[in-house]
């Protein structure tokens, strides 16, 4: 069924759901798009059935809840603030006109080394309601993200650290830093600083679940499809970012993050990836989680699932996490 066609809603209990294609069951309702919340329902705009609470309140996203194109921003800069994700040294050598740098080391805690308990996850809530603060996110006005083609998604780890806390006021610039050159967009050369606004008031309680951490993931493996989002290469061992063991968690499935994407760096439709998840033997009536090394392809692999109907949650503390705990197993070469 095309995405662009009616949403066909199955409910189950009191909450509504969509998504790509599956056995369906129970009551069948059909709905416009255009009347249907984003925060019952996908982008992918075909029948699914969910018999579970699990799914209860789950927040799936449409297309236009998550992008905006470089127009858009060009017609609302001075009422927007923007966010460069991208790492410094890039920032640096151009960017959107009065975007602010903060890469994905800004949101996590650095304290020890990869593979410690606590390294490289999001900053719990007091501490990112000042980190968001200080950027200029007030929870109000609009916060557009960007990153650039080739990279490992800062931009969809920037929403989805958003999003987990409760700001739903952020979105993601299509095509990115050259997406938004090709359009006539101007680079900037001058750094700048964010200007606190106050600060946003974030949600501690995650209650869109969007993340789980591990003890979690140990305790309901049997429950859930855990997916690898990294290269073949980490998933079959190698180590490139000072991990302290090399392979995966067993059991994973593999969807290397950039095939979420196509050839010219655009995410993919729902009816795409929902062929790509069912390659993998995995519906939309389970339970997703996905991780890569320290959260962050993660992050956005999260987000685009959501968008093709799929219940997904990232595990933020990564692969780094799970190789650093000895007791894990873990494996590798080819499943």
């Amino acid at each position: 069924m095309s995405c662009l066609s009616a949403l066909v809603i199955v409910f189950s209990g009191s909450a509504a759901f969509a998504g790509p294609s599956a056995p369906v069951s129970g009551e069948v309702v059909s709905v416009s798009r255009d009347v249907v919340s984003s925060d019952v329902v996908s982008a992918a705009g075909v029948e699914v059935s969910h018999g579970s609470e699990v799914f209860k309140g789950v927040e799936f996203l449409r297309r236009e809840d998550v992008y905006v194109t470089p127009s858009w921003l060009m017609a609302n800069m001075g009422r927007v603030l923007v966010l460069d994700t991208r790492a410094q040294s890039l920032y640096l050598k151009g960017h959107i006109p009065g975007a602010v740098n903060a890469d994905w080391t800004y949101f996590v805690s650095l304290r020890g080394r990869p593979g410690d308990k606590g390294w490289g996850v999001r900053l719990p809530m007091p501490q990112m309601s000042q980190r968001l603060g200080a950027l200029g996110v007030d929870g109000k006005r609009t916060v557009v993200v960007y990153g650039d083609l080739g990279g490992w998604g800062q931009e969809g780890w920037a929403f989805w650290v958003m999003r987990s806390y409760g700001v739903k006021n952020v979105k993601i610039l299509e095509g990115g830093y050259t997406g938004w050159l090709k359009a006539g967009g101007r680079r900037d050369m001058v750094p700048h600083r964010g200007v606190n606004r106050g600060l946003p008031q974030l949600s501690g309680k995650d209650e869109s679940q969007w993340n789980v951490d591990i003890d979690w993931l140990v305790k309901h493996r049997s429950e859930v499809k855990v997916i690898d989002v990294r290269t073949q290469p980490e998933y079959e061992g190698a180590k490139f970012f000072q991990e302290r063991r090399g392979g995966r968690i067993p059991g994973a499935l593999h969807l290397p993050f950039d095939s979420l994407f196509d050839a010219s760096g655009a995410l993919k439709g729902a009816e795409e990836i929902g062929a790509l998840m069912e390659s993998l033997g995995v519906a939309p009536s389970d339970q997703v989680v996905v991780y890569d090394t320290a959260g962050v392809r993660g992050g956005y692999a999260c987000v685009a699932l959501r968008m093709a109907g799929y219940y997904a949650r990232n595990l933020d503390e990564g692969f780094h996490r799970w190789a650093g705990i000895q007791e894990l197993e873990v494996s590798s070469g080819r499943p």
